[in-house]
């Protein structure tokens, strides 16, 4: 899209272009003592295609169209100024202005269609650096957490059985509870870079969301009341099945909560709720969880979904990563829409039976 001032002198040019097209059309800008003859006037016909195409290349269907239109209408009373009452000749002026409609029209789907594709070729672009950027980060993932894994379950182990043997409310015993607990977070960690460095296939089977984002919301429920977050539920009974593979998508709800309540201040609300949608054309069952924080800068939102790109202190930037490759793999969508000072909202759209997108 051309910047506003780009934009601006664009129209002033269409408009002067066509001005001076139509001036020549009339003959108001002949030297003085040239005649008005029909090779000018043929040739200054030709000329007002000038500025509907030059409309049509900058501005596509509405700039093609609108232009023609304006040059139709000012050359519409050309006949009478000049007097032509011959039928043939009228017959051909009038098929001329058709044409000036016709062509503006063609020429802006012919841009348009050309726009489309510009920017689906971009998009490809995109997505194929990104794949190539996930498909190295995942080969370090996997490495780093196969190394981790072994080491960290013995820690894991040895902890838990020292910790079972110590004196409860003592020094000693509480040291092994943090060492059990930071081992177990340790865990997780590992589970994510796995997670990402490994995806297991698909399990589909018919799967209702919203008994999916149910569970997953229950499962935050007690933590988020530990900070008087309330995590409210408006989901639909009857929503469809989507062929799905439940724990998956149970993953993705898990971090989109959790994301909400670690963005929401104390005593807010996180709002999960579940509905009919529709994306690009195909219906879909849809999962929303809006939170009431701060909300995302659009520069940062921009970067929510690539691999370790994090603003928590302790994330560790693969849980979306995760989530949108997961809603991928379903032939589906996640959007996540916010606004500065008035929270988040992450939105999962998976197609219903016989609407699955191409993937």
């Amino acid at each position: 899209m051309p910047a506003p001032s780009k934009t601006r002198w664009r129209i002033v040019a269409v408009a002067l272009l066509t001005a001076a097209t139509v001036s020549f059309h009339y003959g108001f800008l002949l030297p003085p003592g040239m005649g008005h003859g029909s090779l000018l006037h043929a040739i200054h016909g030709r000329l007002c295609y000038m500025p509907i195409l030059l409309a049509a290349i900058w501005f596509g269907v509405r700039g093609g169209v609108g232009t023609a239109i304006a040059i139709t209408l000012l050359t519409l009373p050309y006949p009478r100024v000049r007097g032509i009452t011959d039928p043939h000749a009228l017959i051909g002026e009038y098929t001329e202005m058709v044409f000036y409609v016709a062509i503006g029209l063609m020429t802006g789907v012919l841009i348009e269609r050309q726009w489309r594709e510009r920017e689906r070729s971009a998009a490809l672009q995109l997505e194929l650096a990104r794949s190539e950027k996930l498909s190295s980060l995942g080969q370090m993932a996997a490495g780093l957490a196969h190394e981790i894994k072994n080491p960290l379950g013995s820690i894991q182990g040895a902890a838990e059985m020292l910790g079972d043997n110590t004196p409860a409310g003592s020094r000693q015993r509480e040291l092994f509870d943090i060492l059990r607990k930071e081992s177990r977070r340790l865990g997780a960690v590992v589970d994510d870079f796995l997670g990402f460095a490994r995806p297991r296939p698909l399990s589909l089977a018919p799967t209702n969301l919203s008994q999916v984002a149910e569970r997953a919301a229950a499962q935050i429920a007690i933590d988020a009341a530990a900070r008087r977050i309330t995590i409210e539920q408006q989901l639909a009974r009857d929503l469809p099945a989507v062929n799905a593979d439940a724990e998956r998508l149970h993953q993705v709800f898990l971090n989109l909560v959790l994301n909400a309540v670690a963005a929401s201040p104390d005593g807010a609300r996180v709002v999960v709720t579940s509905a009919r949608g529709e994306r690009g054309g195909v219906a879909c069952g849809s999962v929303s969880v809006r939170d009431e924080g701060t909300g995302i800068p659009p520069e940062t939102l921009a970067r929510v979904f690539d691999p370790f790109f994090t603003t928590r202190e302790n994330g560790t930037g693969l849980g979306l990563s995760i989530s949108h490759t997961i809603v991928q793999e379903h032939g589906g969508w996640i959007d996540l829409v916010s606004t500065p000072g008035h929270g988040t909202t992450a939105t999962v759209l998976i197609p219903l039976p016989g609407g699955t997108r191409g993937r």
